[in-house]
């Protein structure tokens, strides 16, 4: 599948792409930008044909995502760019969680003012970043706003910080039923499940970190042929702000997992001191009873 979205006067346009002469009329003398979902045949002739007749190329950015998708996220480096003939190609990771954490990587292409975008893994998140993009964008030129392949890079970037940012609200409300575990004595159950969430966080704090810094890179154009302009600047600028953020939650998250164990120390303290009483309580009981038999033997005696 292939969408290529511009601008045509005041209306954003979204078009189905079939071929590259309509390609062609569509591009002219704006910017556009090409979203590619797991293309067919037919589509990767198309894309062969608009990156220079170089099917290498196209093999390339499928291995590369391929690679991507089968990186473990505990030591390896997520965000990357590499130079393409005339394009630059970027990759930024995207983040959902179920019961572990999953990374999908959606690749970028720059050419002057074209803009490509690949995703191959997960529809559903891809499909999420692409629509909140345009939904920006499409309000954009409704308020008179000259749109860009700087600004459409610089928006993307905002969607998909702000979509792996929400991967910590799955973390806060795990941590809450976690508290609420810890309460009625949640047992070894409770305390592997704590240790699950810590070693999470740390992959999440490492993937964000790497997230940061390459946005930073972008931000300051050290990344060849991606160019911000003034008012792409502060876009990427405040994806930067809500990565620091859920950086900064992290660090409290560790801090609540860690009264966690506190807690649940407690109440396992608290239930040997309730077994100690309760033991300590049939103790006397039968002592008591040994001494009044031994009353009533002495008595019975006499």
């Amino acid at each position: 599948m292939i969408w290529v979205y511009t601008v045509k006067g005041n209306e954003f346009k979204a078009i189905d792409l079939d071929s590259l002469t309509q390609l062609k009329e569509v591009a002219s003398d704006r910017w556009i930008w090409i979203d590619i979902y797991n293309p067919s045949e037919k589509e990767e002739e198309i894309l062969t044909e608009l990156l220079g007749n170089e099917p290498a190329i196209v093999e390339q950015i499928k291995k590369s995502m391929e690679e991507q998708s089968n990186i473990n996220i505990e030591g390896c480096t997520l965000c990357d760019y590499q130079r393409v003939r005339d394009y630059v190609m970027l990759t930024i990771p995207s983040i959902s969680i179920k019961e572990q954490i999953q990374v999908f990587p959606v690749v970028f292409m720059k050419k002057k003012n074209m803009v490509i975008t690949w995703g191959e893994e997960d529809r559903r998140t891809h499909s999420s970043i692409v629509k909140s993009t345009i939904r920006r964008l499409r309000e954009g030129v409704e308020e008179g706003q000259d749109l860009n392949s700087s600004l459409v890079i610089s928006v993307l970037f905002h969607e998909i910080a702000l979509n792996n940012s929400k991967v910590m609200l799955s973390i806060r409300e795990k941590i809450d039923q976690m508290e609420e575990q810890a309460l009625s004595n949640g047992g070894k159950k409770l305390i592997h499940s704590v240790f699950s969430i810590k070693k999470m966080i740390s992959a999440l704090y490492r993937l964000m970190i790497d997230e940061k810094d390459f946005m930073l890179d972008v931000d300051k154009s050290i990344i060849p042929r991606i160019k911000l302009d003034n008012k792409s600047k502060p876009i990427v600028d405040e994806a930067i702000d809500i990565i620091d953020r859920e950086l900064d939650f992290m660090d409290s998250y560790n801090r609540t997992l860690d009264s966690i164990l506190t807690l649940q120390d407690l109440a396992s303290i608290h239930k040997v001191e309730s077994s100690i009483n309760y033991l300590t309580i049939v103790l006397v009981i039968g002592t008591a009873i040994l001494i009044i038999l031994e009353l009533f033997a002495f008595f019975g005696l006499h």
